[in-house]
């Protein structure tokens, strides 16, 4: 049972990046058919598929050229690419709330500026970049925010985001006539929190993986040292990291039963900037 606990959990976190990236690609591609049929132009629509086609199958090859890299590694390489990559993806997860905190309410508006430039120009390739650029935004960042679960659990993660777009698919072409009214401003507020939680656990294990990669060469420090051990002896144990809810939390708020000082100083350090960053930024909606 256990076992079948643990695969479930694998699959949560990449499920939920992939499903909110997805449904993010999906709602601006959608914002800019809807306003083309809006304004009659229904025969430029297909100019947006095109690009972003372009761009999901840019972002396939980009995550398959990380599972390449990743078969490669062992030791100290591993632990390394692992750490960068789990950082490196929390400071874009980051980056990305700051800027939709700041745009989601001009995001609509802006879309629909440039659709009408390019219409006006009647430049079918315009129309295919800005679908392009879009659609590829989302799939670079869901790329990289990917590559420290594909290290972690490759099969579970490619599954979890199948069934994510599998997913983002099906809501959005069921609110395909409402997209074009949804409140984006709240839409980001709420799948925004979902981001933080996930960034927080994230930067918790990309630090977590960069000890191991320090100590493998033989560095040391106090920080690395365990500030506490409350895993119980036997893994079957609920409250084991690897537990039956212990997995589950490990896998949504990067819980760890024996962390290292740093991960701990590292983890409630980045949630007293986003606890701060939320309550002022998102409070206003």
């Amino acid at each position: 049972m256990t076992d079948g606990l643990a695969i479930g959990s694998a699959l949560v976190a990449p499920f939920l990046v992939v499903l909110r990236e997805s449904i993010e690609a999906a709602l601006i591609i959608g914002i800019m058919w809807a306003y083309l049929e809006k304004t009659n132009n229904k025969e430029s629509q297909k100019y947006l598929a095109y690009g972003a086609a372009s761009a999901i199958a840019l972002s396939l090859v980009l995550g398959g050229g990380i599972v390449i890299i990743l078969g490669e590694l062992a030791g100290f390489w591993e632990k390394m690419f692992e750490g960068i990559a789990s950082i490196s993806a929390t400071f874009i997860l980051s980056y990305v709330i700051i800027w939709m905190s700041k745009h989601a309410r001009e995001l609509k508006g802006e879309l629909e500026t440039k659709i009408d430039f390019a219409i006006t120009e009647q430049s079918a390739q315009s129309l295919v970049f800005l679908a392009f650029v879009a659609v590829a935004r989302e799939g670079l960042e869901t790329v990289l925010l990917l590559a420290p679960l594909l290290s972690i659990d490759l099969g579970q993660t490619i599954v979890g985001s199948i069934l994510a777009i599998v997913v983002a698919l099906g809501l959005s072409l069921a609110a395909k006539k409402q997209i074009y009214a949804l409140d984006i401003s709240r839409f980001f507020k709420y799948t925004s929190l979902i981001l933080i939680v996930f960034a927080a656990g994230l930067f918790g294990y990309g630090l977590h993986e960069m000890v191991e990669a320090a100590e493998i060469i033989g560095i040391e420090n106090p920080l690395f040292e365990k500030a506490w051990d409350i895993n119980p002896e036997s893994k079957e144990h609920p409250l084991h990291e690897n537990g039956a809810i212990g997995v589950w939390f490990k896998s949504l708020v990067g819980y760890d039963g024996n962390p290292e000082w740093i991960r701990v100083i590292g983890y409630l350090g980045y949630w007293a900037w986003a606890v701060r960053f939320y309550r002022k930024t998102f409070s206003v909606y």
